[in-house]
């Protein structure tokens, strides 16, 4: 037992349908299949961003995602006295049917567990869903209550103030305040010095003084209204060469989650989605050809025209006010560095909101940037 005491097992076998159930499952394969049909259906319901409480007193806001397998969730909270975020992963067990979803909770992916959350399935579609959490060692055992959040609504004048904090005079990174105190301290996690370079003071002024590494850093606000924030810091560097490095964050003001666009969009409906990126791809692999001359080889242009649009190339988008404009990685085998440099990496590809409006979750909060 090395993720559990013996406490906990008892636990989560209390709950039922955790308990195996090998037989049942060689001798009737058909019901097993249903039942894990079942199963994935209900964990993709139960994504989506809540807030309530731990034990009745501590307050938490939670965010799962549809993960990398159909039976996991990942996600992550925070105290809405802290801000810290805490990262989840989520997973049933793979040998039998269960009702319920297990959280690992941690401070990173390599971390150990910090703690456990059990949300029962049948809750899925309802605005509320009760659970418990407990211990890392199974000590200590709290209820869960949470409600659904967030969602398509226009928050009112909600918009973040955005002021500038310059350390070393070579790092200007942004200070991000809302009205909810909670918010603002996760904001100030994912806005800090160090996560946004991945280093603190005092080992930037040591690459400042090498001449190595990272030397600067920026930012640029690209949306801020409706409950919604876009910003895109950059970093610059030295190494073999000067370096430059980007990364957009789309944020929900009421909540502070990140928006991760494979979220936001209806199952159903994503192959014709991801075929209307496609053709959108398409014209934009077309034009570099055509644009780079002669200094393409024939592999580099089989590989440019062969570039595939995937929910990878949504993983980076800026939120504009013509629509969304997705940067999508420029990949292919033979691509060499001086190559890639020259494409900038990637092609962006934009979808306008008229585009946009039939493909999303009718509770996405990317719904408030729609014409009413």
């Amino acid at each position: 037992m090395n993720m559990y005491t013996k406490a906990a097992v008892a636990l989560l076998l209390a709950v039922p349908g955790l308990s195996p159930a090998p037989a049942a499952r060689a001798q009737n394969p058909d019901t097993w299949a249903s039942l894990r049909a079942e199963q994935v259906t209900k964990l993709q319901a139960l994504t989506g961003t809540y807030e309530g409480q731990i034990g009745g007193k501590y307050a938490i806001r939670l965010q799962l995602s549809a993960g990398e397998a159909d039976t996991l969730l990942t996600g992550m909270y925070y105290y809405l006295s802290k801000g810290q975020p805490l990262e989840l992963k989520g997973f049933t067990r793979p040998t039998v049917p269960t009702q319920a979803l297990e959280l690992r909770e941690n401070t990173s992916a390599t971390a150990e567990a910090t703690g456990w959350f059990t949300i029962g399935l049948g809750q899925a579609n309802e605005p509320e869903v009760l659970g418990q959490w407990f211990n890392a060692s199974g000590t200590a055992l709290l209820p869960v209550k949470l409600r659904r959040v967030g969602g398509a609504a226009r928050p009112t004048g909600l918009v973040a103030h955005v002021t500038p904090k310059t350390y070393l005079n070579s790092f200007r990174v942004p200070v991000v305040t809302v009205p909810d105190a909670g918010v603002t301290r996760l904001l100030a996690h994912w806005f800090s010095l160090q996560n946004l370079t991945n280093d603190d003071v005092a080992g930037l002024r040591q690459q400042l003084t090498e001449h190595s590494g990272t030397q600067s850093a920026d930012y640029s606000v690209n949306y801020n209204a409706r409950g919604l924030l876009s910003l895109t810091a950059q970093t610059e560097g030295l190494g073999a060469s000067v370096w430059y490095d980007s990364k957009t964050v789309n944020l929900d003001l009421v909540s502070g989650f990140p928006i991760q666009l494979a979220n936001e969009l209806r199952p159903e409906l994503l192959p014709q989605f991801l075929a209307v990126g496609q053709r959108k791809l398409a014209v934009k692999a077309k034009e570099c050809v055509a644009g780079q001359g002669d200094f393409l080889s024939a592999e580099d242009q089989a590989g440019v025209l062969g570039q595939e649009f995937s929910l990878g190339s949504t993983e980076e988008y800026t939120i504009g006010a013509g629509g969304l404009v997705f940067d999508h990685p420029v990949s292919y085998d033979g691509l060499s560095n001086f190559v890639w440099k020259v494409l900038q990496g990637s092609f962006p590809v934009t979808f306008t909101y008229a585009e946009l409006r039939p493909f999303l979750k009718p509770d996405s909060p990317l719904r408030r940037l729609l014409p009413q």
